[in-house]
């Protein structure tokens, strides 16, 4: 019997964190119908993973447990994820997928929000992340950055709503959150295999994915009950993970931004191009566009973002209406 519902889990090294993550995905599973499926794949662990996977019992989830070695050039999270996708694809070819990670921990909504935004027409379904961040030690650097990213992210996601409006990506129903996190996605298998799987990226193979789905029309819904917590953990197991993020930001004066940060210039650039052709795609957040921005370079252009915003963006839709 072919599960219904498949969530893909990669994972090194994670025996400590795996009863916890089972424990949530068993609430979440108790208020779905079907037959809901962990596909966790460990890879290269050295700490027991897959005897903790094999120890736990959980109502109302499966655990499928596949061990590998992954050579050195492989041993990538964006890969560890796709192969992890791929066989959970395999499990369920007329179901549902979902991904999370080893560290996270879900809400007990976490699965049926997905299902209903399905349902509801999404094609990919991206979900919130919060960070444990009571976990994180005091640091100057880390407040700077995320101050500023909180801030200049709050106006940049306002020019992309308005040009995803204007392009009919997202509905008149209020701002997305935005997030595209392998921590909470979902889509049918169907749509991951129209997709080409997951792009082949080392990292960021979410963002990369998301990004693919607009690029071809498909509906991308951001889900706010689809709600997802992570570990602030300073010891991460992917190369240029959160963790390898957290240290840069604790320790570097002014700790380089997102790799989703725009500057105003590429900003207003793409507003311009929206009205010849309003269908351009929003630049892949996967990698850098342009030059990468620091927390001072976020700080000094957030005034003229805010103006442009004001006098451009809103005036514009003002105007229109």
């Amino acid at each position: 019997m072919t599960p219904d519902i498949v969530i893909a889990v990669p994972m090194r090294n994670e025996a400590r964190s795996v009863p916890r993550l089972l424990r949530s995905l068993g609430r979440a599973a108790r208020r779905v119908e079907g037959r809901v499926t962990v596909l966790a794949l460990a890879n290269d662990c050295e700490d027991g993973t897959a005897d903790a996977l094999r120890r736990a019992a959980i109502p109302f989830l499966d655990v499928v447990i596949e061990e590998l070695r992954l050579p050195p050039d492989l041993s990538s999270a964006g890969y560890a994820r796709r192969l992890c996708m791929d066989h959970a694809a395999a499990l369920a070819p007329e179901g549902v997928m979902l991904t999370t990670d080893a560290d996270a921990v879900v809400t007990p909504g976490w699965i049926a929000a997905a299902l209903t935004a399905l349902d509801n027409g999404a094609d990919l379904v991206c979900g919130t992340i919060a960070v444990c961040r009571h976990a994180i030690p005091p640091s100057v650097s880390n407040d700077r950055i995320v101050r500023a990213e909180r801030a200049y992210a709050d106006l940049l996601h306002e020019v992309r709503y308005r040009l995803d409006l204007r392009a009919g990506r997202q509905p008149p129903t209020g701002r997305p959150h935005y997030m595209e996190s392998g921590a909470a996605l979902a889509l049918r298998t169907r749509t991951y295999h129209a997709l080409g799987g997951l792009p082949h990226v080392s990292t960021s193979e979410d963002r990369a994915l998301v990004h693919r789905a607009g690029e071809v029309g498909l509906r991308v819904t951001y889900c706010p009950q689809m709600r997802t917590f992570v570990s602030a953990r300073m010891d991460g197991r992917a190369e240029d993970g959160m963790a390898a993020c957290l240290r840069t930001r604790m320790t570097v004066a002014d700790p380089p931004a997102d790799q989703s940060m725009l500057s105003v210039a590429t900003l207003a650039d793409l507003w311009a191009a929206s009205l010849s052709d309003p269908t351009r795609p929003f630049p892949d957040r996967s990698h850098p566009f342009g030059a990468r921005l620091r927390a001072s370079d976020l700080e000094r252009m957030l005034p003229e973002l805010q103006r442009f915003v004001t006098e451009v963006v809103h005036a514009g839709i003002d105007h229109a209406a």
